[in-house]
């Protein structure tokens, strides 16, 4: 949306007299307006910060609906008004699966054109005020280190593309974070970002989430449901994890990358989008790939550009600016007056962080409750980075004790501890215990029995 708050219209049509007559009406609204016949002078109008565009289907020897697609990879968020003389219920829908804004048929109304650019253009507004609250409670970007101004510079390169982008990096060095930089740095900053984790999804959870159903597709589908795909039309989608997402639905999403349309559960009927795909994983995708374990087709769709984020130990210069941001956050967040102490700041430092920024955020956020005094120093650092690194011991060590046994054994020896605990918890009482974690009382004699419990 231009800064100087007055609107940029394109008009785009073949008749001469249509043009003068809409730029003519809609100079004395108060909008800055351009006019051409062809689709090449339409699309470097575009590059002037067009903020809506209204196309004729027929342009001469061209096709209004080419220019249409154009327009949608190039502004996704820019609102086209199509009009026709000659339309037809097909021409029109594929117009609205194509991203069309509104369809207006010649002789065109003068009410009518002004309620529909007005309509329009309150959306363009809306969704740039929408966009710029986002950014304001976005975290920034803390960083002084070489690898990061690395990062964030290809990230400006990037973030004015529409092309896929894949984000390689250890769990907890903010890969979330740059995905977010290449959608609000880039032309689908008005548009929505949404993100969704690929992760320990079956196959039927992760099609709903990724594409949605209709009314009746399965029991329980009482409405329709919007996907995360459908969600993101004209912005971006961030698809965490995505080395774990099921190999039917790589297929499915490939479909989605190469056509731009897709189908909810329980429908045939295609749905057309425009979102731009950045992928996150902290896994070596080139090794899953040789291994069968994710599809080479998908993988060459997505690898065209890579970014890499890199673990906090390989930007030391960085965890003091880190902790002191953080600590800002946390302290605004619970209403608390907190500051680290230099020691505090060198022990930090100093630390090896197998989390990354995410057990940094821990360590600060438990320091900042337990430090008795505004004055965070060393030794609460050290004391609550003990305590994290004592359950993060124990929790290997639970792991251990499970990994080392065949399945069947594993699985008695996990009933016979969670059983024992929760009786424990409510002092040998069955009802009450049954109760809190949703088993019939019945049920839960029998396993007891089963398991030599009392």
């Amino acid at each position: 949306m231009n800064e100087n708050n007055i609107m940029k219209i394109l008009v785009v049509d073949d008749e001469e007299p249509i043009r003068e007559s809409l730029q003519e009406i809609l100079e004395e609204e108060g909008y800055e307006v351009y006019s051409t016949e062809t689709i090449q002078a339409a699309t470097d109008c575009v590059k002037k910060g067009i903020d809506l565009a209204i196309v004729d289907i027929k342009l001469g020897d061209e096709n209004g609906i080419d220019l249409l697609k154009l327009l949608k990879i190039e502004r996704p968020q820019m609102p086209v008004i199509m009009i026709s003389g000659h339309g037809t219920v097909a021409l029109t829908a594929q117009a609205f699966k194509l991203g069309a804004h509104e369809f207006m048929e010649k002789p065109l109304r003068l009410i009518q054109v002004k309620a529909c650019v007005r309509n329009a253009l309150d959306a363009v507004r809306l969704k740039h005020k929408v966009s710029q609250q986002s950014r304001q409670h976005l975290p920034q970007p803390v960083y002084a280190a070489p690898a990061m101004k690395e990062l964030y510079r290809q990230v400006d390169k990037l973030a004015g593309i529409a092309e896929p982008v894949v984000i390689m990096g250890p769990s907890g060095s903010g890969k979330e974070l740059v995905a977010r930089a290449l959608h609000y740095e880039g032309t689908r900053a008005d548009g929505p970002f949404v993100a969704t984790n690929a992760a320990s999804m079956s196959v039927t959870l992760a099609e709903d989430e990724l594409f949605g159903h209709e009314k009746g597709a399965f029991t329980g589908a009482h409405a329709r449901r919007t996907g995360c795909i459908e969600q993101a039309n004209g912005g971006t989608l961030f698809l965490d994890e995505i080395a774990d997402m099921d190999l039917q639905i790589q297929a499915k999403l490939l479909r989605v990358l190469e056509s731009g349309q897709f189908s909810r559960l329980g429908s045939t009927r295609s749905v057309f989008v425009n979102v731009r795909i950045v992928a996150a994983t902290h896994k070596d995708l080139d090794t899953l790939v040789q291994q069968g374990l994710f599809r080479h087709d998908l993988w060459y769709r997505l690898c065209a550009f890579i970014l890499r984020t890199p673990s906090l130990d390989k930007r030391r210069d960085d965890i003091p600016l880190l902790a002191e941001a953080l600590l800002k956050t946390v302290c605004t967040d619970m209403q608390l007056d907190r500051s680290f102490s230099e020691s505090a700041l060198s022990a930090l430092s100093q630390r090896k962080y197998t989390g990354n920024i995410r057990e940094l955020k821990h360590i600060v956020t438990r320091a900042a409750v337990f430090s008795e005094s505004p004055v965070i120093d060393e030794q609460v650092i050290e004391s609550v980075a003990a305590v994290q690194r004592s359950s993060a011991d124990n929790h290997s060590n639970s792991l251990k004790d499970y990994t080392s046994l065949d399945y069947k054994t594993a699985r008695e020896k996990f009933e016979k501890d969670y059983f024992g605990e929760v009786l424990k918890k409510h002092d040998g009482n069955i009802t009450a215990t049954a109760a809190s974690i949703g088993m019939a009382q019945s049920n839960l004699s029998r396993k007891l029995k089963e398991l030599g419990l009392r």
